[in-house]
């Protein structure tokens, strides 16, 4: 039933179970003291009619797979374990932040095409790692981040005189243009009117652009200013946080429900935006933006309810590659001490370094295009198969058809993570990827469709799932076959109307987990009780 449930869902469960025999209420046995009016007789249920249980569709508890971080290369694999190590946080979480910043360095530097086609993934990539407080996700974004951090500074100080002076110029020569556009105004009908708006033209002409210092990732953004940083830093960003805050902006949190999401889906896919800006037009040609993620499993489980619902219906949702790791918390040894090897940590920067170094290629009419990798050898038919295996699941009978929208992607999802650790690895020189390469991709997202079955399954809990949850614990907790009604009623205060009780025993019901509600008549009041599948109190 279990599977039944997985593929086919519980309307179909429901079709079975109510086909079923129900269980029977039954008078009771000969010798059962007849009860007082207005009490209620202990429930005995008939345990032949009890006895054709279907197997109890249990609550998913998925237990997600450990991702470490051999899957990842040379020096970025090497440190990505010493930082897991040394937080004594689940590998997982570094694995993830590793990605994400590798990805905030090459992003529009290259793409990946199997076919060698007009068909190209970017390399950008979003993940988002779920993980209770007290985990040291700060600490272990701080490892991967502070190289970046570094080299901005590091370019604003280089910059830093330049940006000031030119700064000046622009304030002086739009001070000029204010000054005179004043005076062609008061000298709007006189023959002088035409030199001054030729002296505008060509204050404007030679008005130095804007210097920036370089950015490559912010933990904060709108809409709005997301728009400005990708027109401002060659058209890529990556938002790299601890907190899941991006997600309420993304909703519409603060403005009134009306956030703009163009910009941030169509900088997975790469595909043109136009944006306006300060009264003009704008169209980003190959947007590129990175998420690195990591926030708690309570906005894993809010991302399909209330403002956030169109998440799952626009693509966002299918877009984030999730890992919902196993806690290390009550596990770590307080005595410890790792710090990461200085020679490991050396190795990490200068790789970090030399891939944001990467300059853009440019074609014959001197435009920035990305480097083309292609698949070499055994990796195309690997890719090929694993594409195939996604697609032959995705039907109605299909394991990942309730979350189909996410894995529609993940092929596309493979050769991303691809690309990116075969720069790592053999950097920009080498433009086919080989199979060993595709072979740690594949594995990482073949581990990642757990963890994204977990992550779906968080999202779907809604209030009456978590009642009846409740409702099974404390079933579990008492330990007997049958229950009343109103002892669960007045045991839980949760359930303040009876309306609730019922919606969470009737999930309890679609499940099999206890019997149809059976009424035995009293001297009183009619006794409801349930009987309990004997599967549950194993």
């Amino acid at each position: 039933m279990n599977d039944l449930y997985r593929l086919e869902g519980l309307d179909r469960v429901r079709e079975i179970i109510e086909g079923a025999a129900p269980v029977a209420a039954v008078d009771l046995p000969a010798g059962t003291p007849k009860a007082e009016e207005g009490e209620e007789p202990t429930p005995q249920v008939d345990e032949e009619a009890a006895g054709g249980w279907l197997e109890p569709l249990h609550f998913c508890t998925v237990e997600t797979p450990k991702i470490g971080a051999a899957l990842l290369p040379v020096w970025l694999g090497d440190y990505t374990k010493a930082v897991a190590d040394s937080t004594q946080t689940p590998p997982g979480l570094s694995v993830m932040f590793a990605l994400a910043t590798v990805a905030a360095c090459l992003q529009r530097r290259f793409e990946v095409s199997p076919y060698g086609d007009d068909y190209a993934e970017p390399v950008s990539l979003w993940t988002v790692t779920a993980l209770d407080p007290g985990n040291r996700k700060t600490a272990v974004r701080n490892a991967f981040t502070g190289v970046l951090s570094d080299w901005e500074r590091d370019e604003l100080h280089r910059m830093g005189s330049e940006i000031k002076k030119i700064k000046h110029r622009r304030d002086v020569a739009m001070k000029t243009i204010d000054q005179l556009k004043a005076k062609a105004a008061k000298q709007a009908e006189s023959a002088g009117c035409g030199e001054i708006f030729r002296l505008i033209d060509q204050t404007e002409n030679e008005m130095p652009d804007e210097l920036i210092a370089p950015r490559l990732w912010t933990d904060d953004i709108t809409p709005e200013r997301l728009q400005a940083l990708l027109m401002e830093h060659g058209e890529r960003m990556a938002l790299l946080s601890d907190e899941g805050g991006i997600f309420e902006v993304m909703a519409g949190l603060y403005s009134s429900g009306r956030a703009n999401l163009n910009v941030f889906l169509q900088g997975h896919a790469g595909a043109a935006v136009r944006v306006d800006r300060q009264g003009r037009s704008v169209t980003l040609q190959r947007p590129a933006l990175t998420f690195g993620l990591t926030v708690q499993p309570d906005v894993i489980s809010q991302l399909a309810q209330g403002n956030k619902a169109r998440f799952r219906g626009n693509g966002t949702l299918a877009r984030f590659l999730y890992c919902l790791p196993k806690s290390t918390i009550g596990k770590r040894d307080v005595t410890k001490r790792a710090p990461v090897p200085e020679s490991v940590r050396a190795a990490y920067i200068a790789g970090i370094k030399g891939l944001f170094a990467i300059s853009p290629k440019q074609d014959e009419k001197g435009r920035e295009c990305p480097r083309i990798l292609t698949l070499a050898g055994d990796a195309l038919p690997a890719w090929q198969a694993f594409s195939q295996y996604i697609e032959d699941n995705q039907g109605p009978n299909g394991e990942f058809f309730h979350f189909q929208d996410w894995t529609s992607k993940l092929p596309g999802a493979a050769l991303r993570v691809a690309g990116l650790l075969h720069v790592v690895e053999h950097g920009a020189e080498v433009s086919a990827i080989g199979m060993g390469t595709m072979e740690r991709a594949l594995n990482l997202c073949e581990l990642l469709i757990v963890h994204a079955r977990a992550a779906f399954d968080l999202m779907a809990d809604d209030e009456s799932l978590d009642d009846a949850k409740a409702v099974l614990a404390w079933i579990k907790a008492k330990g007997q076959g049958e229950f009343r009604k109103n002892d669960v009623y007045k045991e839980n205060r949760r359930f303040r109307t009876g309306g609730r009780l019922d919606k969470a025993l009737t999930i309890l019901t679609e499940r099999n987990m206890i019997s149809e509600p059976c009424k035995r008549k009293t001297s009183g009041r009619p006794l409801v009780l349930y009987a309990v599948n004997p599967e549950l109190l194993k």
